[in-house]
C-alpha cells in the first residue's frame, strides 16, 4: 500500500479546521462558509465582487450567494463604485468589523493549536513551504486555463 500523499494531510487540517471554526462560529449566527468573505472585506475594504472571487478562488455564483447572505445579516453594505457605476464596492458594517475581529481572534487561537510544539523556524519554514505550494498550484491551474504565457499572474497573498 502507498503513503498517503500530502493532499491528505491538507485535506485533514481543512477539515478540522472547518470543524473548530464552526463551533466558534454558532453562536454568532454565522456560518464556517461566509468566514472567508468577512474576512476578506474586513481587511480589503472595497472590494468588488470580482475582486473577491478571485482573492478566494471561489466561482462567482458562490460570491455572490455569500455577499448577498453577509448584506441581509447586516454584516456588509454594497457601494456603488465612483468611477463605475455598474460596479459595487463592499464595506464591512460595523457588525461585520466586530465579526472579522472576532475571527481573527479564533484564527490566531487555531494558528497557536496547529504550530504547537513548532519552533519559530519550524512555523516559518511551514508557512512558506505551503504559500509555494499553493502558488505552484494556482500557477499550474492558470496555465492550463489560460494557455501557456497568458498575460495573467497568479500570485498568492
Amino acid at each position: 500500500m502507498r503513503a498517503p500523499t500530502i493532499l491528505r494531510y491538507v485535506s485533514i487540517l481543512y477539515r478540522y479546521s472547518q470543524i473548530y471554526l464552526s463551533g466558534r462560529l454558532k453562536p454568532l449566527h454565522s456560518n464556517v462558509g461566509l468566514y472567508p468573505f468577512i474576512a476578506a472585506i474586513c481587511r480589503q475594504p472595497g472590494l468588488n465582487q470580482e475582486a473577491l472571487s478571485e482573492i478566494l478562488v471561489m466561482d462567482k455564483g458562490t460570491t455572490a450567494k455569500a455577499v448577498k447572505e453577509l448584506e441581509n445579516k447586516g454584516c456588509i453594505v454594497r457601494e456603488p463604485d465612483r468611477s463605475d457605476r455598474r460596479t459595487n464596492r463592499l464595506y464591512p458594517t460595523a457588525h461585520g468589523e466586530a465579526l472579522g475581529e472576532q475571527l481573527d481572534v479564533f484564527l490566531l487561537g487555531w494558528k497557536e493549536i496547529l504550530w504547537k510544539g513548532f519552533s519559530e523556524a519550524e512555523k516559518s519554514q511551514s508557512y512558506d513551504l505551503v504559500k509555494r505550494m499553493a502558488a505552484n498550484a494556482m500557477s499550474y491551474v492558470v496555465a492550463e486555463r489560460d494557455g501557456p504565457g497568458s498575460a495573467r499572474a497568479a500570485s498568492i497573498q
